[in-house]
């Protein structure tokens, strides 16, 4: 497997970055969870448009899902026409999309994207790899997302709080992309927010027994290695927080490369 980061700001970019947005390599297959403002740009300096196969969506929140807009019109206008791209998706996660849209652009989405609503619980395949969505504690229905490889676990938290489901899904993970959102000065809101701070992501991690543990949505205006630091306090592994491009390999009979 291979992981490449496409965007890990929270809310709105970094200079120079993107939103959450991360592409799963595994064989031929080419999977994107989340697709943040500016992660397609980031995802055509690894691949071609035509060889994305799937994108999951784990909420509806425009940092997680803005730029399935310009996929869209890449696909539309693409001269080969490779439409049905698959999209695994919150309920009327269509229909959340096309408010912005014409009507005659509405009229392509189902075309464009054959989407498929997620449910908790529920397995979707995808290559070799095994996908399940478990709820998260946010204000929009949301997802934490767990794909499973042969020899490889991956998990991402998508926005949440901490709660049942994000332990679940990064229960025994070999890499567990967790959110970072919120500042030690802002803890208090955390809850109300759905979101975390870095030292509660440490603790889930802690939890979960995971092997390595990779922030994410970090603040743009915050230093992440102080999130690295925080996390680090409480999760007796390895913490990373890494820019847009960066990539790791995992699997098979090597420990993770970067």
């Amino acid at each position: 497997m291979r992981l490449v980061i496409l965007g890990s700001s929270g809310t709105y970019p970094r200079p120079g970055g993107a939103c959450n947005g991360f592409l799963i390599q595994e064989g031929e297959t080419n999977l994107i969870l989340d697709l943040g403002n500016g992660c397609l740009s980031n995802f055509l300096l690894e691949a071609d448009l035509t060889s994305l196969d799937v994108v999951a969506v784990s909420h509806m929140h425009i940092d997680h899902f803005g730029d399935l807009y310009p996929l869209y019109y890449g696909l539309r206008f693409h001269p080969d026409k490779p439409w049905g791209m698959r999209l695994l998706i919150p309920e009327r996660g269509l229909d959340i999309m096309g408010r912005l849209l014409s009507e005659d652009a509405r009229a392509y989405l189902t075309r464009i994207y054959e989407a498929e609503t997620v449910a908790a619980g529920r397995e979707y395949t995808v290559g070799d790899m095994k996908l399940t969505f478990h709820p998260t504690r946010h204000p929009v229905e949301s997802y934490g997302i767990r794909v499973e490889g042969e020899d490889w676990v991956l998990a991402y938290s998508s926005d949440t709080s901490p709660c049942a489901g994000l332990d679940e899904a990064a229960r025994g993970a070999d890499v567990f992309i967790c959110e970072a959102t919120m500042s030690p000065e802002n803890a208090d809101k955390a809850e109300e927010y759905g979101h975390m701070t870095a030292a509660q992501a440490g603790e889930a991690a802690e939890r979960a027994g995971v092997g390595l543990l990779m922030l994410t949505h970090v603040w743009p205006t915050r230093d992440p290695a102080d999130a690295v630091r925080e996390a680090g306090k409480a999760y007796s592994g390895r913490v990373l927080y890494e820019p847009e491009g960066w990539s790791m390999h995992w699997g098979g009979d090597s420990d993770a490369q970067e």
